[in-house]
Parts: C-alpha cells; sequence; structure tokens
C-alpha cells in the first residue's frame, strides 16, 4: 500500500514539474519563493519646507536618514508604511512611516509618492497614530485655506 502512494506521489510530483510547477522539498514543504523585484529604486525624496523646516532646523542630521527609509519604504513596496489619512495632497495618497533616529528618538514622517519621487509633507516627535493624524490633518487642512 505504502509502495503504491510512494509511486503515485513520484509520478504526480514529476507530472508537476513537467508542467513547470516548482519542485517540492524532501519534507513536503514549498521552495523558497523568488526575491520581490524592487518598486523604484533609488527615488529621489523631497522635503515640503512648512512641515518639515522646525523638526529640520533642530536636528539637521535627521534629514539624511528621514530620506534613507523614505527610499528604503519605496524600493520595497512600502512594507512598513500606512496610509496617514484619507485625505490627498495633490492628487496623491498621503502615508506615513516611522523613523528611529539615537540621537532625536523617534519620529512620525508623512509623504505623498507622485512618479517615482516622494515629497517628505509633515515630520512629527508625536508617535500615537491618532494623534499623528490629527495634526497631520490640521496641518493639510492650513496649507489649503
Amino acid at each position: 500500500m505504502r509502495a503504491t502512494i510512494a509511486a503515485e506521489s513520484k509520478q504526480a510530483k514529476e507530472a508537476a514539474v513537467s508542467m513547470g510547477a516548482p519542485c517540492v522539498d524532501a519534507k513536503g514543504g514549498a521552495p523558497d519563493p523568488a526575491p520581490a523585484q524592487p518598486m523604484m529604486p533609488h527615488a529621489p525624496v523631497a522635503f515640503g519646507k512648512s512641515g518639515c523646516q522646525a523638526m529640520l532646523r533642530k536636528h539637521p542630521h535627521l534629514q539624511a536618514r528621514i530620506a534613507q527609509t523614505v527610499e528604503r519604504q519605496l524600493t520595497h513596496g512600502l512594507f512598513k508604511s500606512k496610509f496617514a489619512t484619507n485625505a490627498r495632497w495633490q492628487g496623491s495618497p498621503v502615508w506615513e512611516c516611522r523613523v528611529n533616529e539615537k540621537s532625536v528618538g523617534s519620529v512620525r514622517v508623512a509623504f505623498a509618492v507622485h512618479e517615482g519621487s516622494a515629497t517628505v509633507l509633515f515630520i512629527s516627535s508625536e508617535l500615537q497614530k491618532r494623534a499623528f493624524t490629527a495634526e497631520l490633518e490640521r496641518f493639510l487642512e492650513k496649507g489649503r485655506a
């Protein structure tokens, strides 16, 4: 009985491989998936003056760290980013992510992506999502007025 099942399993595996399916390892698990292709390699990052100036004036070295983090998010498909608000900035959705910097601590950054480049709109030391979103929405409303 076991020999019959093993033979059928072997035939099914060979048929699947001949049809282009990936091989299954000896323990029955699936093979490692292919690495994901980056979405936007080396995306340029710009900083909006009104929402970033105060924080960058206090901590100028933070600009390089934020640019690096946002660029990494764009390259890897925004995997650690969330929608910051339902409001849009120049027709693009606004994303947010957390940036960790030793000397400053953690900050939240709101940015918009348009045609392969990102614009950092707002930087805040407020880490709670709800409070950050409220600050960001006030900032965006002030910009529209």
